[in-house]
């Protein structure tokens, strides 16, 4: 089983509008968190004498502690108390299987289908892909035939045709949400899951063998990540 995990900002994404951390503070780098050791104090003194001001003051403290120019009041200056907290985002997201293989003794036409499957866990919407590797995701590729040739090509390449389906919870197959509906890739095959929590979801993909199909090894790789929903 293979696991790929985004953490904050799945690193996958390309061109993403990040969410802008908390400000620097004296030096302190801004980020996802806050300077536990430099920490800011207000502090004042008073002339013996305080006079409540109905009327409020600054800061919401009402009490007068001395006169400034002009006979303009000073209030107590009471040092703000905040209460913050950053939940980070996450996505597990897990695929049963990472190899798919078939051998074909080439004497009959058939059709042929794999799913590519696994399960989602996140506090956020994420988009499943299948992106493509050094070749698109709408076909299996002729590398070569038996013999190590190159011949026929890319004439024996066979056609992809893929679907997608998601559902919630971690069984396969229950709860459907969406689909299964046809998938194009373009060049990646996305499906939203913008609901956060646990989801299950699945790739077909299905290709034709003609009858006398060239012989050889074929084949076709990819990746995939989960991406925030925006």
């Amino acid at each position: 089983m293979k696991y790929v995990i985004a953490a904050l900002l799945a690193v996958c994404l390309v061109g993403a509008v990040y969410a802008v951390p908390p400000p620097a503070n004296d030096g302190y780098l801004g980020g996802w968190g806050m300077n536990p050791t430099n920490w800011q104090t207000t502090t004042g003194s008073f002339s013996a004498w305080g006079i409540y001001d109905p009327l409020g003051g600054g800061g919401g403290a009402p009490w007068v502690v001395s006169y400034g120019s002009g006979g303009t009041p000073v209030y107590i200056n009471y040092a703000p108390i905040t209460v913050e907290l950053w939940v980070e985002m996450y996505a597990i997201q897990a695929y049963r299987y990472t190899s798919y293989q078939f051998h074909r003794l080439g004497n009959a036409a058939e059709t042929v289908c794999f799913t590519v499957e696994g399960t989602l866990q996140s506090n956020n919407g994420q988009y499943v892909q299948l992106m493509k590797g050094a070749d698109p995701l709408n076909k299996l590729y002729f590398r070569h035939n038996v013999l190590g040739g190159l011949t026929p090509g890319a004439s024996a390449d066979l056609p992809i045709t893929w679907a997608g389906t998601w559902g919630t919870g971690l069984v396969y197959g229950q709860n459907i949400a969406w689909g299964p509906l046809p998938l194009t890739p373009n060049p990646d095959l996305t499906m939203l899951i913008a609901d956060p929590c646990d989801h299950w979801f699945q790739f077909q993909g299905c290709f034709a063998i003609p009858y006398h199909q060239a012989d050889g090894y074929y084949s076709l790789t990819m990746a995939g990540c989960p991406a925030p929903e925006l």
